[in-house]
């Protein structure tokens, strides 16, 4: 696999420890990175996890129209609070048993259910954040939310029977869609990075016109 250094691991290692043995809690790791996971979701550039970002957003506007709309006009990304979510599988946000809930949810079914859960809960909160109209406030709410589950059925309700249909092929189409673009944006990014370094790290050789203009054997 392609795995970089990524603190997001170090919550799923500590689930499983907490489950499981040493060696069962090794395999649970390889499981979920290796099999369950896009390739490239935990690799230096994480960039599985942004494609998965952008379906995310993709989904909330299909699945919750006027949300994602009134989020869009309070220019709110919900990557900025959702990212952390899918790179830990909810470990750092959901009370304890409703993380355990979903990680049932997660290794019976794999990767869909975080789409299913994330739309669940902004579901649940989305009448109370359309009432809102100060970004400040939309945005607390956005970020306590998922830790304000007290309800694992009602969030059950929320994610599958209130989202259904939620074919897969519609998140491996927009996948494919969206890595495409974010290969082409890191690609630019990177050619100006380099083009950029390479004139940072320019020095004038003896026979440049600079340095003959300001020889220090001329009086200048």
């Amino acid at each position: 696999p392609v795995v970089g250094y990524c603190q997001g691991i170090n919550r799923l290692a500590a689930i499983a420890l907490l489950l499981l043995g040493e060696e069962d809690a090794f395999w649970c790791l390889v499981l979920i990175i290796d099999f369950l996971m896009p390739k490239e979701y935990y690799s230096s550039h994480l960039m599985a996890s942004q494609v998965d970002q952008r379906v995310l957003k993709d989904l909330l506007a299909v699945k919750c129209p006027r949300l994602a709309a009134h989020l869009d006009n309070h220019q709110i990304d919900v990557g900025l609070i959702t990212f952390n979510w899918f790179l830990t599988v909810f470990v750092d946000n959901v009370p304890f048993e409703t993380v355990l809930y979903i990680w049932d949810c997660f290794l019976y079914e794999g990767c869909k259910v975080l789409f299913r859960f994330a739309l669940g809960i902004f579901k649940l909160h989305e009448e109370k954040m359309l009432q809102m109209s100060n970004t400040g406030q939309i945005f607390s709410e956005m970020r306590e939310m998922a830790n304000n589950i007290l309800d694992n059925r009602v969030l059950c309700q929320s994610a599958f029977a209130g989202l259904n249909p939620f074919p897969m092929r519609t998140i491996n189409r927009q996948r494919q869609i969206h890595t495409a673009a974010v290969k082409e944006e890191m690609a630019a990014m990177e050619n100006y990075r380099t083009e950029h370094q390479t004139a940072a790290d320019y020095e004038p050789q003896k026979n440049d016109p600079i340095c003959i203009v300001f020889s220090d054997d001329e009086d200048i």
